[in-house]
Order: C-alpha cells, then structure tokens, then sequence
C-alpha cells in the first residue's frame, strides 16, 4: 500500500479528533496533514500545541515501516500517551509508569463517592525538587507523604475522590507518576482551582494582546497609509468597499509574513514547571503548555483535543482585521484600544460557550458582519421587530446596545441558556438574545442534525455561527459551511 493512502485510512478519524478538516499532501515519499483553514495563522498555532502533526506522523511512519495495521483507537492512545510524555520529560515516548498513571486516572473518571462524581485536581512536576517552593509561589502549603505513593495507593481511600477537588486539596505528583503529597490551600477567600484558572486565562489574553499588538504594527506596514490620510482629510470617509479589500490585503501580506512569524515566536509564553490536570463530570482535562484554551480531553472512553485557542484566532481572523481598518482610518481611535476591545470581547464569549460546554446545555451565538445594520436584521430573525418585554430591554445599557465585556457575567450566561440565538455586532455589541432564526437551507449541502444546526447554517450566512449543543460539542459554522468542530 502507498504511504499517501496508508495516512488516509486516518484521515477522516484524524479530523474529527482534532476538531478541524485536513486533507493530505505528498511530496515523493514524504506525506504530511495539511489543516484545510486558510489562516497561517491557526496552521501555525495547531503546530505549536505540543508538536501535534510532529507525533501522529512519527508515530505512522513506524506503522508504516513495520508494515503493521493499527486501530484509530490505538493510535490515538499511543498519541495522547507519547504528547503527555513529551510534555512532562521532552520526549517522544511513554513509559510504563506514565502509562499506568493515566490509565487509572481514565478510571478514575468514572468513579463515584457517595453517588457523586469524582472531582480532582493534579499538579504533575516536571521536577520534584522545586515542589514545595512552586506551591508556596501559588498560596499553597506542601504537606509531604511520608514515602512516595503509586496512585492506586492513593485512591484506596476514596474520600480522595471527595476531597482532592481544586478547592483546597490537590494531589501533588512528580514526574516518576508517583504521588509526593498534597498541595494545601492557605488563601483564606479564594480556592485554589479560581485562582489558577484565572492565572492561565490572564496569561492567555496577555499573550493574545502581545500577539495582535505585533500584528497591527506590522499591518500599517503594508497599507498606503499617506495617500488614506489625504483622503481623510479632504473629508472622505473610507467606503465598505475600500475597508474590505485594504483588510484583505493586509491579511493576505501578513500571512506570508516572516518577519512577522520570527516576532511572533519570540513572544511565546513561559513554560510552567508543572502541568494542570482536573476530573469533572466524568471528563479528564489535560492542559496543554498550562493554556485554559487548549487541553487533552478524556471522555466516555475517547480522547479528544480541544482547542479553544484556535476558536480566538478564527473570531478574532474573522473580525479584527476589518475593525481595525476601519476604526483607525474613520474614528482615529488608538491602536491599544482597538486591540483591547477585541481581546476581552472574544475572551468572555469564549468563556460562554464554555460555561455552556461543562453544563451540558445548548446555545447558539451569531456574530454579525459590520456591514449587517438595523433593518437588515429583519432578513435573519423570525419577527424582525425587536420585543419590547422588559427582559429583552436588559441588552441595553443607557438605552444603547453595549459591549459584552460591559455586562455581568452571571447575566450573560442566564440569557445563553434562552432558546434562539444570542446575537452580537462585529464590535462585540449585546443586540439581542432569544431571537429565532428565519431558516434558509438554500444551496447548503450540509448534514442538518436538527433546528439548531439548520439555525447555526442559516445564521452563518450575516457573519459567524457558533453552535453548542447538549452532547458536549461545538460547531462554527462560517458562509454556511462548518469550519470547526470542538
């Protein structure tokens, strides 16, 4: 069997694991996963989420070589297993006592105490060494065993699976995969698992900020920003026209950018000396590179990657570009502010869709076009005319639409649970929520799974489309077509 065709029993499987299409590309004998996204920039961050591409091709190419046939399942094991190892001593490979680790943590996931499911939280040490100095850095107090334990040892009590929840008790592992004691919470107002979530989310959005930050430098770069100010000052404001086709430009020269990609890898984020893993609702998360957008998920017997990361850059791809554009050239606002707004915006509707995910709820969000106004919601929504009941006016703040990053969090995760789309304007503005989508199936040749997805579809056509449904799953849909799926 050829090589190429070997991959592409995988492929299909592969796609689905990762959340997003690929397609494979042969040179001679050498074939490698090509994710079908346009962005250069989401191709760039799937590669850096521990070499990703990297282990499944190794990992094949021994397959191939020993002429072996392989289960997707299989494969995926010895990937996850081999990512985890990468992770925690730089290498390509699983021993035993990683092995053994994982799969009674897998277990484990299943577990109940008192008819509740298992909730924990680990710390595993790349080195043993800096444990206690480490924890103290994170308002935790070591409490040591009195010899290393094997996990089992660990769960014999099964009050471990009450207690080691992230609110004041973590389990604290080394990189042997043995337990070497329990990291104690000593804040008096705050839990542990808050604190660290809150850690990794800020570092996140401070890397996100630093990244866009060299981006839009380097955007002005490749506008012809003189002849656009003698415009602006002969009292012409860019048309939608000239806003899109500068917005592509500087896209399509960014993306091929090296100066840009050489900045961009030296703004990588710090490396944790230890990896964050939690068990909620029969779920094991895995956070990859201590990111909170991107983790290792265990569920029901399957591994999944999920990133979230690659769902701010689609959002932010999608929007930012043209924003800036239009912003900087029409209302002179500063740079910082633009990239601000975008940031913490995409940031909590992220942690919507997320809050939607853990609970087992459905949701639709639509983020309009600019282009999309007033009168043209009319085409998108069952009874164009706003509601007037009181708990629709809640969207607005001083009578005016408002960025969501300027309402209560607990409101806007109230009013993602109503059936109908959240919907928001490319500035990130609350326009509505609870709207029913007119449904238009016209020329889409996708599988429609029921009313939500025939609604994420149709919604998809005035801008970007995200889809979260009971099962645990995300779906973007972009132009009627689905472009990820988490």
């Amino acid at each position: 069997m050829k090589k190429i065709d070997y991959y592409g029993e995988f492929l299909e499987k592969l796609s689905e694991f990762l959340g997003i299409k690929l397609q494979l590309k042969a040179h001679g004998n050498h074939v490698e996963f090509i994710p079908e996204f346009n962005s250069k920039f989401i191709k760039k961050t799937l590669e850096q989420i521990g070499e990703i591409f990297v282990i499944i091709d190794i990992i094949l190419e021994e397959y191939y070589e020993d002429n072996n046939n392989v289960y997707f399942t299989d494969l995926i094991e010895e990937f996850s297993q081999k990512l985890i190892g990468h992770m925690v001593n730089g290498k390509l490979a699983a021993a035993n006592k990683q092995m053994d680790f994982i799969n009674v943590v897998k277990r484990i996931c299943n577990e109940t105490y008192e008819g509740e499911n298992s909730n924990l939280n680990i710390l595993l040490f790349k080195n043993r060494e800096i444990i206690p100095e480490e924890l103290k850095k994170m308002g935790l107090n070591f409490l040591p065993f009195d010899t290393p334990k094997k996990i089992e040892e660990i769960f014999e009590e099964k009050l471990s699976l009450k207690m080691l929840n992230g609110d004041n008790l973590v389990l604290i592992i080394g990189s042997d995969f043995r337990g070497y004691g329990l990291g104690v919470n000593e804040e008096k107002h705050t839990m542990f698992k808050e604190r660290i979530l809150v850690k990794l989310r800020n570092q996140n959005n401070e890397y996100l900020t630093s990244f866009i930050s060299v981006l839009s430098k380097n955007i002005l770069n490749y506008i012809d920003k003189d002849s656009i100010d003698v415009e602006i000052k002969a009292g012409f404001k860019l048309s939608e026209d000239k806003i899109k086709k500068l917005a592509k430009y500087s896209n399509e020269k960014m993306i091929s950018s090296k100066v840009f990609f050489n900045t961009y890898n030296k703004e990588r984020k710090e490396k944790f000396p230890y990896i964050y893993m939690e068990i909620k609702d029969r779920e094991l998360k895995l956070y990859l590179q201590n990111s909170i957008d991107n983790y290792l998920s265990y569920r029901g017997g399957k591994w999944k990657l999920k990133s979230f990361h690659i769902l701010k850059f689609l959002i932010i791809e999608k929007f930012y570009m043209d924003s800036f554009v239009f912003h900087l050239f029409n209302d002179k606002i500063e740079k910082k502010d633009i990239i601000e707004n975008i940031i913490m915006n995409v940031d909590i509707l992220v942690r919507l869709i997320k809050n939607l995910l853990e609970e087992g709820k459905g949701g639709l969000f639509i983020v309009l076009e600019r282009a999309i106004k007033g009168r043209e919601m009319e085409k998108i929504f069952v009874d164009g005319n706003e509601d007037h009941s009181i708990y629709k006016r809640t969207v607005l703040k001083d009578k005016r639409n408002t960025r969501i990053r300027n309402h209560n969090f607990e409101y806007l995760k109230l009013i993602s649970k109503v059936d109908g789309a959240v919907t928001l304007d490319s500035e990130f503005n609350l326009l509505s929520f609870g709207r029913l989508v007119k449904l238009d199936m016209n020329g889409s040749k996708q599988k429609v799974e029921g009313a939500r997805t025939a609604a994420a579809i149709s919604g998809s056509k005035y801008g970007l489309a995200i889809k979260v449904s009971e099962d645990k799953k995300i779906t973007v849909w972009e132009g009627g077509i689905k472009v990820l799926e988490i």
